[in-house]
């Protein structure tokens, strides 16, 4: 599915007049949402070892690697980063030779010992969902989680000026400016032909809740319907 396709389905659940161009901002969002939930997004990432090499960037979005390996040769054992810091200590990271050990640290992956010549590392990896893409990299059943988030976002940001006001007459005069006080329950204007006109914000606009609601439900079922094994990683709610 693309972005375009997911525009087109929130225009007609909005309907005319939402005035909804754009949801790049909101699908970005609602896209790494979803992968930050469980391990729904997996990839591998290859790279090759100059002789002499340690350090090497991680694949873009990684979160955590299930294993990494040397291709036609076999796995390398995960280590933290102080056990190379220790291994460039003691002199042993330098002793050239066929990689055994792999660390992560700030972007980056370390090989060690001291690669003796070209191997290609392979890395299977759970990660967030790709910044840049031409197709979302998810299934067709995360679908309806992504138009519900994608409207629970916009309800939050773009729709937020079309929440339902108590009161809204302006006696046909326009607003210079309309300045809130960052508790959401009260916005006035800074000056009308000297009166101060009052305007609150309905905390229960029923859209908001809908479909933020909605989004929870799908992801509850996308996590239910995940193959779990000991390494899925879950990561309790949180608002978009």
């Amino acid at each position: 599915m693309t972005g375009a396709e997911v525009l087109n389905v929130i225009m007609l659940r909005l309907g005319t007049g939402s005035g909804v161009t754009s949801i790049n901002t909101e699908l970005a969002g609602v896209l790494y949402d979803i992968t930050s939930r469980a391990d729904f997004y997996t990839a591998l990432s290859t790279f090759e070892t100059p002789a002499g090499q340690y350090e090497y960037d991680e694949p873009d979005g990684l979160k955590r690697i299930y294993e990494s390996s040397l291709a036609g040769i076999g796995a390398l054992e995960k280590r933290t980063y102080r056990d190379y810091l220790a291994a460039v200590s003691d002199g042993s990271a330098a002793v050239a030779g066929e990689p055994l050990y792999i660390a992560r640290r700030r972007g980056k992956l370390y090989v060690w010992p001291e690669p003796d010549g070209v191997y290609t590392v392979e890395v299977d990896y759970a990660g967030y969902h790709p910044e840049q893409w031409s197709e979302i990299q998810l299934g067709p059943e995360f679908n309806e989680a992504i138009f519900e988030g994608v409207l629970a976002a916009l309800y939050r940001g773009q729709l937020f000026e079309k929440l339902r006001l108590n009161k809204k007459t302006v006696n046909g005069d326009q607003l210079d400016e309309l300045v809130s006080d960052g508790t959401n329950s009260t916005v006035t204007d800074q000056d009308l032909a000297g009166e101060s006109l009052l305007y609150e914000f309905d905390n229960s606009f029923p859209e908001i809740r809908r479909h933020a609601q909605a989004y929870e439900r799908e992801i509850r079922k996308l996590i239910a319907n995940l193959d779990m094994d000991t390494e899925t990683v879950l990561v309790e709610y949180r608002d978009i």
